[in-house]
């Protein structure tokens, strides 16, 4: 019978824990590298985001490891998947800081290139190993095509998410401390998207990026991963 700390070693080890750190690792030293060559403190604000990105990716571990431990009845991990919502679009929106990229003096500018796609790939990786996490526990529950669905209505929701971020800069706490503002912000989009410039343009673009390279990452798995932890 597995102990708590078995399940938990396995948990990361299939939803790579260790490529993420160090590619998180690499972001951070190059960013690092980058502050002591400049003698300025641009793109600090990187750190930050790396941060958030993590959080939807530690939101699905945590929901993997009570479904592994038997405590997670669907109504008890109900919560986790709201937050996990919340929180995902900041795992790719990292890839939307490009837009900082310019020549900027006393920095090659192929290597602040070289620096944020370090973050963006870090944070999308994280992105899709948290919606593999749980479009494997909707496939248990309810089967593959509302599997599918849940990864479907996530890509949207995400590529909407990154539009509020990047354009109207809402932040995923703002439900919290600004739950009346955001909806009303939510509810004008809904009735009127065609007035809103960038709305429905961001909004598919990366939906259809989450959802192709989510694709090609199902692809990718091994299978025989896939089969141990179907017998798991």
């Amino acid at each position: 019978m597995m102990t708590l700390r078995s399940r938990w070693m396995s948990l990361l080890r299939q939803h790579g824990l260790l490529p993420v750190l160090l590619s998180s690792a690499v972001a951070v030293v190059m960013l690092h590298l980058r502050l002591e060559w400049s003698g300025k403190r641009s793109f600090l604000f990187l750190v930050w985001n790396l941060f958030l990105a993590w959080v939807p990716y530690g939101l699905a571990l945590l929901a993997g490891l009570l479904h592994a431990r038997g405590k997670g009845r669907w109504w008890n991990l109900l919560p986790l998947g709201g937050a996990w919502l919340l929180a995902f679009p900041n795992a790719p929106y990292l890839l939307t800081d490009f837009i900082h990229l310019k020549p900027r003096p006393g920095v090659p500018m192929w290597f602040d290139a070289a620096m944020l796609a370090s973050f963006a790939a870090t944070g999308w990786l994280l992105g899709l190993l948290s919606l593999e996490v749980w479009k494997r526990l909707l496939e248990e529950r309810w089967g593959r095509v509302v599997a599918w669905g849940g990864v479907l209505a996530a890509s949207v929701l995400c590529g909407y998410g990154i539009y509020l971020g990047r354009f109207e800069r809402w932040n995923s706490w703002n439900v919290l401390n600004r739950p009346g503002s955001l909806f009303e912000a939510v509810l004008g989009h809904l009735s009127e998207p065609l007035t809103y410039r960038w709305l429905v343009g961001t909004t598919a673009v990366f939906a259809g990026l989450v959802l192709l390279s989510y694709l090609v990452f199902e692809i990718l798995v091994p299978r025989r991963r896939r089969q141990e932890r179907a017998s798991a």
